[in-house]
């Protein structure tokens, strides 16, 4: 069970965008399309400036929990398949 640590969380979120976005942005997540705008603008304005070399594996042990749960909730009837990120 991941547990609140702010910058694991800004790390998940931001790659995950980069993994999965469609035309530049996450269109699954609600909160994406009633701003119309990337999770990665929401993130710029908390100040979060994600590092050069951000990947799964770079991900400390939360956020890649928090990565996967993203992953569950947002591809349900994928998640169970090892699929790759458009990025892959």
């Amino acid at each position: 069970m991941p547990h609140f640590d702010r910058f694991d969380i800004c790390e998940a979120h931001c790659l995950f965008e980069w993994d999965w976005n469609k035309s530049g942005w996450l269109q699954e997540r609600p909160s994406n399309q009633r701003r119309m705008e990337a999770t990665s603008i929401q993130l710029a304005r908390m100040h979060f400036k994600p590092g050069p070399g951000l990947c799964y594996e770079t991900l400390e042990e939360n956020g890649r929990e928090i990565y996967d749960k993203l992953k569950w909730k947002y591809f349900p009837k994928d998640a169970d398949n090892e699929m790759e990120p458009k990025g892959s």
